[in-house]
């Protein structure tokens, strides 16, 4: 199995994990003449599919969750943002009952390093967004020995973290181009429209309030409402600014590709004890392959590989299969290679096609 560009898609792939839209399941697993799809999947911003073909057959892909978790978490936020736009009462049991389920699924995940990167499309980026926040800021809050109480309001806290942008013309959210002052200032809003919007909803705990107004603090105080620095900010809300940050530069959006996972971690290092808390970054690399099992790479020969299996510990040297040789040609038998064996090989960069 892996993760390819729906543009790359050709008549010897079949689809390896099913597609949803909205609330139904468009194509299912194992659906052939998938090519056959691929200009409707443009339409409908679903730019990344994941595939089994020759070259990826036998390699596992584990994500943090289930798709059907993703669905039910994009539907139910999609109601929240419905209600809190037309001041309707707001179900916090639904939330805290999905907010639980989700942290199940995370307890329960027995993969040392699983992909975080999922498929998200561009009509329903917000709700994918924030389904994946909350699941990345409760894996952190995992690995940080939170008990269930504090899972529960981290978790509340982060899939509610934009709400505030409900009130924001669509036309700066998804604006393609850089946004002029006025425009910034509208987007530097949210977090305390979304505050206000439930501040009065004494339902919600207050913790998880001050993720909603605290997300976009940096620690060295460059970042907004407040300008707050340090331990000023909440833990809560520091991990919410990191996972929100991982979450969208690994996205498509409107004005930009998605980076890759190994891109976007160096963007987190080098703005840790800045932007990011430097503690938790590192809580949360510990999951982070670097090069996730399926993603096609460019090796120091010169030859193409995809990621078969992660070596723990050793995220820049993966066990990898070699299809291309260095001139790019199809090898007649591709075979694997160990990179932490093979020391005089590395991995140069991630590519985003390959024939």
């Amino acid at each position: 199995m892996r993760l390819v560009r729906t543009k790359d898609i050709n008549f010897k792939m079949k689809l390896a994990k099913p597609i949803y839209h909205q609330k139904n399941i468009l194509l299912n697993t194992n659906c052939k003449n998938l090519y056959k799809y691929k200009k409707r999947l443009l339409e409908l911003g679903i730019n990344s599919v994941y595939i089994e073909d020759k070259i990826s057959e036998d390699i596992t892909i584990s994500t943090l969750i289930t798709e059907e978790t993703r669905l039910k978490g994009k539907n139910m936020i999609r109601k929240v943002f419905r209600d809190i736009s037309t001041d309707q009462h707001i179900n916090i049991n639904q939330i805290n009952k999905f907010i639980e389920e989700l942290n199940w699924e995370i307890l329960n995940n027995q993969e040392v390093l699983t992909s975080l990167i999922d498929i998200k499309s561009y009509d329903s980026y917000t709700f994918d967004h924030s389904v994946n926040v909350a699941a990345l800021s409760l894996l952190i809050g995992k690995l940080l020995n939170y008990n269930k109480a504090q899972l529960i309001k981290l978790g509340v806290g982060a899939i509610l973290h934009d709400i505030g942008k409900i009130t924001i013309p669509k036309d700066i959210l998804n604006k393609t181009t850089k946004l002029n002052d006025s425009e910034f200032k509208a987007i530097k809003e949210h977090p305390n429209l979304g505050y206000n919007s439930i501040k009065n909803h004494y339902e919600i705990s207050p913790l998880s309030r001050i993720v909603i107004l605290s997300h976009h603090e940096k620690v060295d105080g460059s970042g907004y409402p407040k300008g707050l620095v340090g331990d000023e900010i909440h833990e809560f809300a520091k991990i919410v600014a990191l996972t929100d940050v991982f979450d969208a530069l690994t996205s498509d959006r409107c004005y930009r590709k998605k980076w890759s996972t190994n891109k976007t971690i160096d963007f987190l290092i080098a703005n840790a004890n800045s932007h990011f808390d430097i503690n938790i970054l590192n809580t949360f690399i510990q999951k982070v392959p670097l090069y996730p099992n399926g993603t096609s790479v460019r090796l120091s020969t010169g030859a193409i590989a995809i990621v078969k299996e992660q070596n723990n510990s050793f995220p820049l040297r993966p066990i990898v299969r070699l299809f291309k040789d260095e001139l790019g040609n199809n090898l007649e038998k591709p075979y694997t290679v160990n990179l932490l064996e093979v020391k005089n090989i590395t991995i140069i960069d991630e590519i985003d096609e390959i024939e």
